[in-house]
């Protein structure tokens, strides 16, 4: 699946203050605000109304040459704003976060040797596997790599991340 697999009805969008639109679905989830370190983006809906409703979220925040991809979480009361159909092309596509995470994938793949993921929900690391993540052996700790680079650095990415801890 690519990004060309995305339901029309799905809109993915970075935002400059992702706090009044999903600050408090991330608080639900995460049970603190959200960080304030750039890049935020958000997957809607459109409702059969024509609105848009936020269905999910994750944080894509440059560090150093890799970028850390967190708080990812959806809102599962969105789906009330779906028909049937919708909730099938929805599933069949992957779902909202494996597509928000392949939109983040090519919007910043020019800025980073690749992506990680800190994961410590068993449905949330599958989508992240669908969505283009792979384990590093490390618990918890998913990398998503963007160009060829030689196993070394591969390594010290890998170590340097593992150190952070959970982002």
């Amino acid at each position: 699946m690519t990004l060309a697999d995305k339901p029309e009805f799905l809109l993915i969008s970075e935002i400059d203050d992702p706090r009044p639109v999903v600050g408090e679905l991330f608080q639900r989830k995460f049970g603190h605000p959200i960080p304030q370190w750039k890049h935020d983006l958000v997957a809607f809906v459109r409702t059969r109304e024509g609105t848009l409703a936020p269905m999910s979220y994750a944080k894509f925040m440059p560090f150093g040459s890799v970028i850390l991809v967190g708080g990812c979480c959806t809102d599962g009361r969105a789906f009330a704003h779906l028909d049937p159909a919708q909730k099938d092309a929805l599933a069949a596509s992957g779902s909202a976060m494996v597509q928000l995470l392949r939109y983040g994938f090519a919007r910043f793949a020019d800025r980073c040797d690749g992506f990680f993921g800190y994961c410590g929900d068993a449905r949330a690391w599958e989508v992240d596997l669908q969505a283009g993540f792979e384990p590093t052996g490390h618990d918890k700790l998913l990398v998503h790599w963007r160009k060829p680079i030689n196993d070394q650095l591969k390594r010290g990415l890998v170590a340097m991340a593992q150190a952070i801890g959970p982002f």
